[in-house]
This record gives C-alpha cells, sequence and structure tokens, in this order.
C-alpha cells in the first residue's frame, strides 16, 4: 500500500512563546505536518521555575497531542509511587486536613482520582526535555514581540531586536502578561488582576519536612485547611523535595512588584492560629518569597480573525485548583486536533478552527478561573457568612473534582471539528 501524502498546507503558525503550551502546541502540530515557526522573548533557555502539576484530564491529554509529551512528562514525574510504603497513595491527589482548634490535624478528605492523582515535574526540566523533542533551531530565541498588525498578507510582527516577519497565522502562547493579547484585544484592555489572595513559597528538603511534620504528612500531598488561608504541600524531584505554599486572604496587594522578599515573621503573622504542623513548616523556611496571587478577567473572545491566544495568555487562573497547566494542554489538544484536521489547507480555514477552538475551550477555562478563585475561599473556610459543614465541604470537593477530572477528551475535541466545519460552509 503507498503512502498517503501530507495535507497540502498553504499556511505555517507562528507560536508566540516557548513556554508549556507553545512547545506542546509545536509538537502537536508538526505530528499533524503542519508547519511551525516559534519565537520567544528570553534570550535562551534557562532551567527556572518551580513544579508544575497536570490533573488526570490533562495528563490523557498530553498522549494525544503527541507521545513524545507524555514520555517527557512520564519520565520526570513525581507520584506518591516515588516514596517507598506510600504506593497505595497513587489515586491520591490530595489529603485535606484540618487547622481549626476543635479538629486540629484531623483528615478531613482524600480527595482521590478515578486513575492517577498528584503529579508533579519541574517546570525548567520538563521544557528543557520538550526543546529536545523539536527539530534543532526550532525556537527563535530574543524574540520580544513589540508590534503586531494585521495586513492583507497575513500578521505583520516586528521584534524588539529590530528583526521582523509576517506570519500567517498566530497563537500567542506568552503568558499571563501576554503582548499578542494586548495587540489582538486593543479596545479590551485586559491585564492580570490582584485575586484577593497572596502567597509565600518555597522548597524544602524531605528530609526536613519530615522533621517537621512526620513522614505521612511529608509524603502525602497535604492541604491544611485554616481560617482566612491555607497550606499546600506535595513532592516533587522524585520525593527528595517537598514544594511548600501557604496561602492568605488579603483584600489588597500593596508593594510595587508583584513578587517580593518576606520574612518569617510575616510568615508568622499569617499562619500562626493554623496549628503545630503549619507553625513547624513556617520554623523551616528561612527565605520566604511572597507572591500576589493572580488571575485575568473573562475576556469576550480568545481569537481574532487570524491571530489567538492559549494558556494563561487566555486564561491565567489562580492555583487552588492545580489546573492552570492542564488548561493550556487542554486548549493545545483542541487547536492541535483542528489546524491538524486534513481539510485545514488555508488561512480561511484557520480562522474557522480559531473561531471553533475559541467557542469549545472559552466557556470550560473561564469557568475554571472562577471556581479557582471560589476554591481558595473554600479551603480557606470563608464561603460567605455561613461556612458549610463537613459533608457538604466533601459532597462540593467531589464534585468539583469530578468535572475537572473526568472531562471526555476525545468528545471535546469531537465537537469543536464540527462547530469548524459548519463554519467552512460559509468559506467562499
Amino acid at each position: 500500500m503507498g503512502s498517503i501524502d501530507p495535507p497540502n498546507r498553504q499556511f505555517t503558525v507562528t507560536i508566540i512563546g516557548a513556554g508549556v503550551g507553545g512547545l506542546t502546541l509545536a509538537l502537536g502540530l508538526i505530528r499533524n505536518k503542519v508547519p511551525v515557526d516559534i519565537y520567544e522573548a528570553a534570550p535562551d533557555f534557562k532551567s527556572t521555575g518551580f513544579g508544575i502539576s497536570m490533573g488526570p484530564a490533562a495528563h490523557r491529554a498530553l498522549t494525544l497531542i503527541d507521545p513524545s509529551i507524555s514520555k517527557a512528562y512520564d519520565a520526570l514525574v513525581t507520584t506518591h509511587a516515588d516514596s517507598p510504603g506510600y504506593e497505595s497513595f497513587r489515586r491520591t491527589w490530595f489529603e485535606l486536613v484540618w487547622t481549626t482548634a476543635d479538629k486540629c490535624g484531623e483528615v478531613m478528605t482524600n480527595l482521590k482520582a478515578k486513575t492517577l492523582g498528584q503529579t508533579s515535574v519541574h517546570r525548567g526540566h520538563f521544557l528543557e526535555t520538550l526543546i529536545g523533542c523539536l527539530p534543532p533551531g526550532k525556537v527563535q530565541w530574543g524574540k520580544s514581540l513589540t508590534e503586531m498588525r494585521e495586513t492583507a498578507q497575513g500578521v505583520s510582527l516586528r521584534f524588539e531586536d529590530g528583526s521582523s516577519t509576517v506570519a500567517d497565522v498566530v497563537v500567542g502562547c506568552d503568558g499571563i502578561h501576554s503582548r499578542v493579547r494586548q495587540h489582538m484585544l486593543l479596545g479590551e484592555p485586559i491585564r492580570p488582576q490582584y485575586s484577593g489572595m497572596y502567597a509565600y513559597r518555597a522548597v524544602l528538603d524531605m528530609a526536613t519536612m519530615i522533621e517537621a511534620v512526620g513522614e505521612r504528612r511529608a509524603r502525602v500531598a497535604t492541604m491544611y485547611m485554616g481560617h482566612g488561608g491555607y497550606v499546600v504541600t506535595y513532592p516533587i524531584m522524585r520525593a527528595k523535595q517537598v514544594n511548600v505554599g501557604l496561602f492568605k486572604l488579603s483584600s489588597g496587594w500593596e508593594h510595587d512588584t508583584w513578587v517580593r522578599l518576606a520574612s518569617r515573621d510575616e510568615m508568622k503573622r499569617d499562619f500562626g492560629h493554623m496549628g503545630d504542623a503549619v507553625r513547624s513548616i513556617v520554623q523551616r523556611i528561612e527565605t520566604p518569597s511572597q507572591w500576589a496571587v493572580l488571575d485575568i478577567p473573562h475576556m469576550s473572545t480568545y481569537t481574532r480573525n487570524s491571530i489567538t491566544v492559549l494558556g494563561d495568555a487566555a486564561h491565567a487562573s489562580t492555583p487552588h485548583q492545580g489546573a492552570g497547566a492542564g488548561q493550556a494542554i487542554e486548549d493545545v489538544h483542541v487547536l492541535a486536533e483542528l489546524l491538524g484536521d486534513a481539510r485545514v489547507l488555508r488561512r480561511e480555514h484557520v480562522k474557522a478552527a480559531f473561531h471553533a477552538y475559541d467557542a469549545i475551550r472559552r466557556p470550560r477555562s473561564q469557568w475554571v478561573v472562577s471556581t479557582s478563585r471560589d476554591m481558595g475561599h473554600m479551603l480557606s473556610l470563608s464561603l460567605g457568612t455561613v461556612c458549610p459543614g463537613e459533608v457538604e465541604l466533601k459532597h462540593r470537593l467531589n464534585e468539583r473534582m469530578a468535572l475537572l477530572w473526568d472531562l471526555d477528551i476525545l468528545g471535546q475535541a469531537d465537537i469543536a471539528r464540527r462547530v469548524m466545519l459548519q463554519h467552512f460552509s460559509w468559506i467562499v
């Protein structure tokens, strides 16, 4: 049997941003024989960053986008099974523990997925592996976008280094401070906004964490729920270290930058009422950083003509559901399936694909942004004037996670494809 010729694509997809969204999209498009260019503002690659987590739905999508992505993730991933004796927690996302005076230290619930629970990788290591999966030289570094303008020929792009190009179509994967979004929605300025919480972040060695809270609490991903805030800990780096986040409700952010150096005394002030375990964790964090927890307002659209945005550029979320990176992966799966369809050959077809992507992905991803804020309040025992009882709280949590985790990934892409093909009928 002879080989099937690849589709005669009359367009190249220009990706702005070489983060998780941009790189996974590039791999998914290349797999589907779609030409790709990638521009990244950073001068070169640096393996920096904290851990990132993927929920079950996003984890299932990795293989569907490109098996090399799931292979890269699984080669680096930390799960509960990396701690000998804790294999039975493989399905656990987090254990939720009370810090209120009457129940301090008691486990409220063990949130479990149907298959794989808590997973995390070091962001920098994951990106480095993804870059290695691309053809050599595919990422053009030091390309900070300064101007974007649509013309009859395509999308004119100008960069800070003085270079320029004309793209057929553009996908902005350039994060919460996206310049693609800024240029795309000139009449609708969408800027990062303070979400009503700030956080302290730190990484502790596993041995230090065991000393602080004991073996089980150190090795099992835990959320400590308290009045006015909560604390999250989970193992990373194959259970050699523990990622720590301490989240505090606060109506305002009074600092000039979104990130600042903080002190242990500030943490004690914010979390000293949350029991011995939390106080012990705080005592072992020597140089904490304090971060304003941001998201972005809902946008009226994720696309305009030959331009679209995905991931944090479209729907940056607070981290309270561990779903931000996963939403980018869900975006990528839908967009790669649409643009990779053999019937998508011209720029006009891409516009229909972008419309379908927006129609399907915007409602779900914006729901995640809204419910993530709600989750922060839920974990901080601050849901209006009446705090739900334990049974109601468990019900809300399990219902929420099922909606996040049990998505029909293939079904979502199929619906988007049907929407796209309906729009094909309008193309002359």
